[in-house]
């Protein structure tokens, strides 16, 4: 039986693709747009999640290469956007340049791997995050380097920001699903990849996604309510 999880990743992701980039279009903010292009590898690499169940497409190098292209590059693209946020132009910019470099070596030695059908087959026979597990482990480390990489700078500078900045002001609420939505992913992610437990990896996955997703729309009426407090102040100011 297909596991339906991952679609509802690929989903929900696909939606708050085509919203930041509505809100990029209105503001032109170089985050927004960093932050579209994350979402969008977001929902590309559920997506193949998704197609990898035997009752769909089934596992294929072809699917499992496009996939680890994606994760890495993504989150290092979310931890960007929150530096350009934050952090001064120098060093939101160098770190958006090594993102760039490191997932061009993922991208390149990814896309150089070949692995046997027999194993892949093999390796999935197990279930869908254990068979990605597994293959992942067989590619080159000069592909999975730069994607611990790009995971664990990426998932700080994500948690790390919106911690950041809680606390500075806490009217800023919306940050806390911003933190957990980058927790809970990461959390995942090690439970599967240090301790072999694929029983949460897909639920917290999606809740990650949901989360981020509830922080980016209570951000939004957080900063249409300031808008609106200065329009006042302005108003009230000139009569």
């Amino acid at each position: 039986m297909a596991n339906h999880i991952p679609l509802l990743t690929a989903l929900v992701s696909a939606v708050f693709t085509v919203l930041l980039l509505w809100q990029y279009t209105r503001r032109k903010k170089r985050h927004q747009l960093i932050w579209t292009v994350a979402l969008a590898l977001y929902s590309l690499t559920a997506f193949m999640e998704y197609l990898a169940n035997p009752d769909i497409l089934g596992p294929s190098l072809p699917l499992i290469k496009l996939y680890y292209s994606g994760t890495g590059p993504m989150v290092g693209l979310l931890g960007a956007g929150v530096l350009h946020l934050l952090a001064s132009k120098r060093w939101s910019d160098s770190y958006l340049a090594s993102v760039l470099v490191l997932s061009a070596f993922v991208v390149l030695f990814t896309a150089s791997a070949e692995i046997p059908s027999g194993k892949i087959q093999s390796a999935f026979s197990v279930g869908l995050p254990q068979g990605f597990r597994a293959v992942v482990l067989e590619f080159p480390m000069t592909a999975r380097i730069p994607t611990i990489i790009l995971n664990i700078t990426g998932a700080v500078f994500l948690i790390g920001g919106s911690l950041f900045s809680y606390i500075r002001d806490r009217s800023r609420t919306y940050n806390i699903p911003l933190l957990l939505g980058g927790v809970l992913p990461s959390f995942g992610g090690a439970s599967l990849g240090f301790f072999n437990n694929a029983n949460i990896f897909f639920e917290f996955e999606l809740a990650g996604t949901i989360l981020l997703f509830i922080g980016f729309i209570l951000s939004i009426r957080y900063l249409s309510r300031v808008s609106d407090r200065l329009r006042s102040t302005k108003s009230a100011g000139t009569r």
